[in-house]
């Protein structure tokens, strides 16, 4: 009897330890877990957060656009003759053209900008997360 009470107890035993350790085995890989999602939740954030910035920019390039669009047809219907229209439709396409241009090239600049600053916190994020697993 003693012997069936000694493997009982060494049972017990058994089972408690390896309860307690996959107690303790969630307890870690739950703690990474979150650990992980609020690193992503933080990626995501500035992601979104750089497309809000270009997406402003973008917008307002084209609010502008627009007001320049309309005063340059008022500028365009003030013509008197034939030849002041052609000189201010030459000079609007012209002004339009550069201001199109600088507006694309500061629109890419500001992407890769944030895209770069994006890529080098998911590159850190998935470092450390990799590295603590």
């Amino acid at each position: 009897m003693a012997n069936k009470v000694d493997s009982a107890e060494a049972v017990s035993k058994v089972t408690n330890s390896a309860i307690e350790k996959s107690q303790e085995i969630f307890a870690k890989s739950t703690a990474a877990s979150e650990k992980f999602v609020e690193g992503l939740i933080e990626v995501n954030a500035s992601a979104f957060k750089g497309a809000e910035v270009v997406a402003k920019k973008a917008y307002d390039n084209y609010v502008s656009n627009v007001t320049t669009s309309f005063d340059d047809a008022k500028a365009l219907a003030k013509s008197a003759d034939v030849a002041e229209f052609v000189k201010t439709a030459s000079s609007t396409v012209t002004k339009s053209a550069e201001t199109y241009s600088t507006q694309g090239k500061e629109l890419a600049e500001l992407s890769q900008k944030i895209f770069k600053d994006n890529l080098e916190m998911t590159k850190k994020f998935y470092a450390s997360a990799f590295k603590a697993a």
